[in-house]
């Protein structure tokens, strides 16, 4: 029962501020990422292959349309990788009591890693290079957070 009413249960370490604070910080150059090209190749436009380049923001929010051979699930990818830094630079920045954060920010790196890697594999341009590299970092650096909330638990006394 005192677990929930002690002060110095609820007080974040310096360790974990930095990495909070990092991970937000990369989260919000992610949100930036998703105007730069992300996808360059040869799309099918009225019968013919033309050159395009497209960023993710265009991916999600699609004004041709979204036509039934690929567009859904380009749409889906789009959304995953507009939306995903969003939330987790939110759950970094308003949430400095529990470990919640680093779980989030981990779960939505390795999402938007995937989504990237098996999605648009021979197509990627760079704002997706630099998107992956950036969610290969906060991967690790989520761990580090994580790592140093127990660390922080452990020394405390508290389960």
């Amino acid at each position: 029962m005192a677990r929930f009413t002690d002060v110095e249960e609820r007080v974040e370490s310096p360790s974990e501020r930095r990495v909070r604070y990092f991970l937000a910080v990369m989260f919000f150059i992610q949100t930036i990422c998703t105007a730069i090209p992300f996808l360059q190749g040869p799309v099918e436009v009225d019968g013919s292959y033309r050159e395009m380049t497209v960023t993710a923001f265009n991916l999600l929010v699609n004004p041709g349309g979204y036509h039934l051979n690929g567009g859904i699930p380009l749409a889906l990818a789009g959304g995953v990788l507009v939306i995903f830094p969003i939330v987790a630079f939110f759950f970094c920045v308003l949430d400095s009591k529990s470990k919640v954060k680093f779980v989030v920010s981990g779960l939505c790196a390795v999402v938007c890693a995937a989504v990237i890697t098996f999605g648009f594999a021979p197509y990627i341009s760079i704002g997706a290079v630099i998107t992956l590299v950036l969610n290969i970092i906060c991967l690790f650096m989520s761990a580090q957070g994580f790592q140093a909330t127990m660390i922080r638990k452990r020394t405390q006394g508290v389960s």
